[in-house]
């Protein structure tokens, strides 16, 4: 188990020499998405200005930034408090290197939202198509789930459609008592 986090090592992945915490991932996904639902319902989506670029970013960036100071600060707190003692090197470390992952996020949305505007592709496309890429992802969390949890290929791919379908709900929720 990697300290902290509560993860086994087994149940994370690694990119690029990085481990990543797939609870975190999909948190940071829904919170993502749930952005960008939020953001598409207001009149900025149809009318983003001058800078729909700078814009987007801002949609993709800020959410994130927050999740990851929130987690960071709690994180922190939590471990003087059980710890009883202040933190180490050693400690900011882990804190920085676990939370960062919530930033790591922001890299393929950012990606497609700066080829698509390259490509003076209109915002509200932009916005679909990374919401769309949000809910292939949680398809895609949801097959591993059924993976490691040794289910048969159908029954992963239906907690694959769960997963989706569970992100798309509590988008709606947030939706509703957003507006």
């Amino acid at each position: 188990m990697s300290e902290g986090d509560g993860t086994p090592e087994e149940l994370q992945l690694h990119v690029l020499g990085q481990r990543m915490d797939p609870h975190r991932l999909v948190y940071g996904t829904i919170i993502l998405m749930t952005a960008f639902a939020i953001y598409d319902t207001t009149a900025d989506a149809v009318q983003l200005g001058a800078r729909p670029f700078i814009t987007l970013v801002g949609v993709v960036v800020a959410p994130l930034f927050a999740l990851t100071m929130a987690h960071a600060f709690s994180e922190a707190l939590d471990m003087q408090i059980r710890r009883k003692r202040s933190l180490t090197p050693a400690d900011r470390r882990h804190l920085v290197a676990s939370n960062l992952q919530y930033l790591y996020l922001a890299i393929p949305p950012l990606a497609l939202v700066l080829a698509m505007s390259l490509v003076h592709v209109h915002p509200a496309t932009i916005v679909a198509s990374v919401q769309t890429l949000g809910m292939i992802s949680l398809f895609g969390w949801g097959i591993f789930a059924g993976v490691k949890a040794e289910l048969s290929r159908p029954r992963a791919l239906l907690m694959g459609v769960n997963y989706m379908l569970s992100g798309i709900v509590v988008i709606a929720l947030e939706l509703f008592l957003t507006h």
